[in-house]
């Protein structure tokens, strides 16, 4: 079996763990989500156990300018031979401190409508991460700058941007990073 197709099959189960777990949880977002934007796997992480995953940081950040975060990390994950995802992750007390406190400041810093000028944001640490050049014009025509994170979830008390160019890629690559939080024998 080629390791395209052999990834295609682990990602599927990956996922179908996932979604099996949010659901047995009694999670209230859309069956139509691969990965629910917000979900409580029940575990507080570390920074530290992060870095035991692929995950590869190249950035700790400052947490001045993001309210309640303990940790900031920018970094990467590569997952077999496959293209490196880029992600900011952030790190709070507890899972609900990560939803009231952190949500906004996801939302700024993800999506179609990021905040992506330093000038403008209200977290600036990493804000030029944040950013992607978009659209395959020559000579600047047709290309323009857009956010590289198209949404975040909340797993935990993490926040994570991640990288993509829609809300649904974004989510699958953050679907990835939580895999790697939580490998699926111990997702049950």
């Amino acid at each position: 079996m080629p390791l395209h197709k052999k990834l295609l099959t682990i990602f599927a189960l990956i996922m179908a763990s996932i979604v099996v777990f949010a659901v047995a949880c009694g999670s209230s977002e859309s069956e139509d989500e691969l990965f629910p934007k917000i979900s409580d796997p029940g575990r507080v992480f570390s920074l530290d156990e992060l870095i035991t995953t692929p995950y590869k940081e190249v950035r700790n950040y400052s947490t001045e300018g993001l309210p309640g975060a303990s940790d900031a990390s920018y970094g990467f994950m590569k997952i077999g031979s496959g293209e490196p995802y880029e992600y900011e992750v952030r790190f709070y007390e507890s899972h609900q401190a990560a939803v009231d406190i952190g949500t906004a400041m996801a939302i700024e810093g993800s999506g179609a409508d990021a905040i992506i000028s330093g000038d403008d944001a209200t977290y600036k640490e990493g804000v030029k991460n944040r950013r992607i050049i978009i659209g395959g014009g020559t000579d600047s025509i047709g290309s323009g700058v857009g956010s590289k994170f198209g949404s975040y979830a909340i797993f935990g008390n993490i926040v994570m941007l991640c990288q993509g160019p829609d809300p649904e890629t974004s989510l699958e690559r953050c679907a990835l990073l939580a895999n790697e939080l939580m490998p699926s024998e111990d997702i049950s």
